[in-house]
């Protein structure tokens, strides 16, 4: 989330706008379960004074994500293994050139409101999204797609022309800032297929949502799912502590630790490829200069990183996002702290007495841990590294400004590498340029299966010697629950709270 605002920060920043049950279709909530079935789930999550229900949103924190997970779905998904599934389309097939795809659709599907979703629906999603003047965060996902050649062949067919071939077509529709809306409903009052319905919404306050009854799939065993939102971190560990909530969404590992086996708390490890990263801004000087970006790199101690920052929930990363679960890491060693080195290059570009600010909002576990440690490391070379947390409404207004800025990462290689790594991206907030790079990524869009790795690794090998980030460590997601709660699974993108099917809670 991983998901990315995951991954994947934009520079508008949506308004916030409360609808009641009156606007938006569903069942409403029920008292909670005595008997350890069904029940209503409290959720603690960040605040975000400017989210908005709009799936659309070109902001989207971990908080619109968690639910839009549960309101809206997608045309294929990520299971929590990371396993590829067909979702409301239950195949797509191209011609012999890779640039039409024909997208067959879920028979018996229904929105929330009791309408039946068809053909026109995605034809009107898909059009909503590639409009640029929607600014929507998904649209870098789809820029391939031809908007006057998508069109419904029938109630359960949609045919997509693309302005150039692109293969894994499939794969990118499995990501959350690409859902299917009701038609006309979107941005005032979207609806969704989802296993859950909005029943109130108060933005930064509190969402409630009911089970929608009328949901294709497995249905949820819970009634209700609430979301309140809270300031920081320790405060939603106090709400769970004090029986305000069942679950705390956001956690350091301190906090995680600190709770687990208090009051029957119980903690789910998630363990996968999510990351946080330090980026730097290329248009700005001295990090345009790769050598400046390498001796960064060698200054900071992974090790420290995954034992201070992330308290041992973490292994170490190399500079790198992962690839795909089939495909092994590329051959380049594992680079490790060296001060000298670090002196030597930053000497060689005339920056031996470097100072700048790491800028965060502090939103999700572990950023400013992350930057603190950063900041010592970067002292021993002589270099001043100042953390500057501030509210996320202006961290978001200013993206793709900071020169020097903690981001994360949930999204599969594929889609972070059309979101965050070619030119002129929105969520590149480092403006980087690799001709190579994007060279080899025209290649990999291309390519079949069996060809993917390889291409894969070449691009880890460039992002590895001249990328913009900072990336090191993998990082586990720590959800500290109430132990009543059952059925929560781990997620290896870092989003446990998207498979709420078999959870229930008692009372």
């Amino acid at each position: 989330m991983p998901a990315g605002r995951l991954p994947l920060r934009t520079l508008a920043v949506a308004t916030g706008f409360a609808l009641t049950a009156a606007t938006i279709a569903g069942c409403a909530p029920s008292e909670p379960a005595r008997d350890g079935r069904g029940g209503t789930l409290r959720i603690a999550a960040a605040t975000d004074a400017g989210e908005t229900l709009n799936p659309y949103a070109s902001n989207q924190t971990p908080t619109q994500q968690l639910r839009s997970s549960l309101l809206y779905e997608g045309l294929t998904h990520l299971d929590a293994t990371g396993k590829f599934e067909w979702r409301l389309a239950t195949a797509m097939t191209p011609n012999k050139d890779l640039t039409e795809w024909t997208i067959k659709l879920r028979p018996g599907v229904t929105f929330t409101d009791g309408s039946a979703f068809t053909a026109a629906d995605v034809v009107a999603s898909i059009k909503y999204l590639r409009d640029p003047e929607h600014a929507v965060q998904g649209l870098a996902l789809i820029e391939m797609i031809d908007a006057a050649r998508v069109e419904a062949v029938d109630e359960l067919t949609v045919r997509v022309g693309l302005t150039r071939p692109f293969g894994p077509f499939k794969d990118i529709w499995a990501n959350v800032f690409l859902p299917m809306t009701k038609a006309g409903s979107a941005p005032a009052k979207p609806i969704g297929t989802g296993p859950f319905a909005v029943t109130s919404f108060a933005a930064g306050r509190q969402s409630k949502l009911a089970r929608h009854d009328g949901y294709w799939g497995a249905k949820p065993k819970l009634k209700a799912v609430d979301i309140v939102e809270y300031q920081s971190q320790q405060a939603q560990a106090n709400a769970l502590l004090s029986d305000e909530v069942d679950i705390a969404s956001s956690a350091t590992p301190a906090i995680a630790k600190s709770l687990a086996g208090k009051n029957g708390i119980e903690l789910l490890d998630s363990k996968g490829d999510f990351t946080l990263r330090i980026g730097f801004n290329t248009t700005v000087a001295p990090f345009g200069d790769v050598r400046v970006r390498q001796a960064l790199r060698l200054l900071i101690d992974r090790r420290q990183v995954v034992s201070n920052a992330f308290g041992g929930y973490a292994r170490p990363a190399n500079d790198h996002e992962a690839g795909t679960p089939q495909c092994p890491a590329p051959n380049v060693p594992q680079r490790e702290q060296d001060i000298d080195r670090a002196k030597r290059l930053l000497a060689e570009a005339g920056q031996s007495d470097l100072a700048f600010s790491v800028a965060t909002d502090g939103l999700l576990p572990g950023m400013k841990e992350l930057a603190q440690v950063f900041s010592e490391n970067a002292a021993k070379a002589g270099v001043k590294v100042d953390v500057n947390v501030v509210p996320p409404q202006q961290f978001l207004s200013k993206w793709g400004k900071w020169p020097v800025y903690i981001d994360f990462n949930t999204l599969p290689y594929l889609p972070y590498v059309i979101t965050s790594l070619l030119p002129d991206r929105v969520a590149n907030a480092a403006h980087w340029k690799n001709p190579e790079f994007s060279r080899l990524a025209d290649e990999l869009f291309a390519a079949s299966d069996e060809e993917q790795c390889s291409i894969m690794n070449r691009m880890h090998g460039i992002e590895y010697a001249e990328g913009p980030m900072i990336t090191p460590a993998f990082v586990n997601v720590l959800l500290p629950y109430n132990g009543r709660v059952r059925g929560l699974v781990p997620d290896v993108s870092g989003r446990p709270l998207s498979f709420l099917s078999n959870v229930t809670v008692g009372r």
